[in-house]
């Protein structure tokens, strides 16, 4: 039975700069504000869409016949951090990098990026030309298939990225850069905690997988 879908939740990665343009009049960095503009009164103006960047590995199977390839397959799945095994599991890494400027007695996000780093581990059949052609074409069926499932994994991870770029752009700004980033950071939870659940429930809808045709042979 296949089990794709799998993932994990890393740590966020937090780059906190503030930047206090009354202590640097005159040396203004580039994350600084024009002089004279009412940072107290402006949000980021734009929400930047999440940068995702995949990666591929494969473990290899062989077999000439549907018995020996999934005894292969069963052979050497992947056996993940909750000690099971699956065919194929797509884990992802979130990470926040973001600039707080801090002026004229408030603090409001200059920047705010989000990457996702996804990583999907998937089967890898090297067929020869002696292989059956029918099984060449079921092999290829349930790789599609396969990746239809993982792929659905991904899509939520940057749907949830996404929607954090978003909460965070229509932030106002505060009293502090401190009451800012821990704003952020329960932003951040919240659309987290909200992932694990959509992540159950798209594995619940398809069984993980099983109803896409993520299942050889």
């Amino acid at each position: 039975m296949s089990y794709p879908g799998i993932f994990r939740i890393y740590g966020l990665l937090f780059l906190c700069l503030s930047v206090f343009t009354t202590a640097f009049a005159g040396d203004r960095g580039a994350g600084d504000a024009p002089a004279g503009k009412n940072i107290a009164s402006r949000k980021v103006n734009k929400i930047i869409p999440a940068k995702v960047n995949e990666k591929y590995i494969y473990y290899d199977v062989c077999g000439l016949c549907e018995k020996d390839l999934q005894c292969d397959l069963k052979d050497k799945c992947i056996k993940w951090t909750d000690g099971k095994k699956y065919d194929a599991v797509t884990s992802w890494e979130m990470k926040r990098e973001y600039a707080l400027n801090s002026a004229a007695g408030a603090c409001s996000v200059e920047a705010f990026t989000v990457t996702v780093e996804v990583v999907f581990h998937l089967p890898r059949w090297e067929h020869t030309d002696v292989a059956p052609r029918a099984l060449v074409d079921k092999w290829n069926r349930y790789m599609q298939n396969l990746l239809t499932h993982e792929n659905g994994h991904r899509d939520l991870a940057v749907a949830a990225a996404s929607d954090i770029s978003r909460d965070v752009a229509e932030l106002a700004p505060i009293g502090t850069c401190g009451d800012l980033d821990r704003r952020i950071h329960d932003l951040s939870r919240i659309r987290m905690n909200k992932l694990v659940e959509e992540q159950k429930e798209y594995d619940i809808k398809t069984e993980h997988g099983r109803r896409q045709g993520a299942v050889f042979p």
